[in-house]
């Protein structure tokens, strides 16, 4: 599983203006390209622009990176050129149960940065001990974890909740599972905030 993560800095309005043409346009196009699993996207509290994809390997997604170039250009130009980018294989995932990714359907999205991420046994029993911390958390609908392909010492965590505050505990309860293992990891909120945009396969 592969997970992509681009952030649009300082344009966080216009997630909502282009809400409702990239659920019935961009949506249905990724849905009908092989290996897709998940899209959303959010205008962050922090201010910018936040769009994730989720694909069975990055060779999905370079096969299909072509034609949602081309909707995007055509439809939605702000969103063509990310300030930042964080990608990766996902190495854990849990869910609560499969989203529908419905239109109707919007979750809390929370990202978390993580730096001096152990590597080997060590990563293995983090993941494990953050995995059981967050699905014991009421509102708890998914998680992803995942390494930076350019930089392997930096990591990030993709939380999906029913609300902001069911979010905040679970980080929370992540926070302490991560420095009950190792007090030397620096975790960061990089962006929240609720779906404008979700799409699952």
């Amino acid at each position: 599983m592969y997970l992509n993560i681009h952030r649009y800095a300082g344009i966080a309005a216009k997630i909502g203006e282009r809400a409702a043409i990239t659920q019935q346009g961009l949506v249905p196009l990724l849905k009908g390209q092989p290996g897709f699993l998940g899209y959303a996207a959010f205008a962050s509290e922090q201010g910018d622009g936040i769009s994730l994809h989720i694909w069975e390997n990055a060779d999905a997604l370079a096969h299909s990176r072509e034609k949602i170039r081309a909707w995007v250009q055509t439809n939605s130009p702000a969103f063509l050129d990310p300030a930042e980018r964080f990608h990766g294989e996902v190495t854990h995932h849990a869910l609560a149960a499969p989203q529908s990714g419905d239109q109707g359907q919007s979750l809390y999205c929370m990202i978390r940065q993580s730096d001096n991420v152990p590597t080997g046994a060590g990563e293995h029993t983090l993941r494990s001990d953050l995995t059981d911390a967050v699905q014991k958390v009421s509102g708890f609908r998914g998680i992803y974890f995942l390494r930076n392909q350019e930089d392997t010492t930096r990591a990030a965590s993709v939380l999906f909740c029913d609300t902001r505050e069911h979010a905040t505990a679970a980080h929370q309860a992540a926070l302490a599972a991560t420095h009950k293992n190792d007090k030397q990891i620096i975790v960061r909120v990089a962006a929240s905030g609720q779906t404008a945009v979700l799409g699952m396969a």
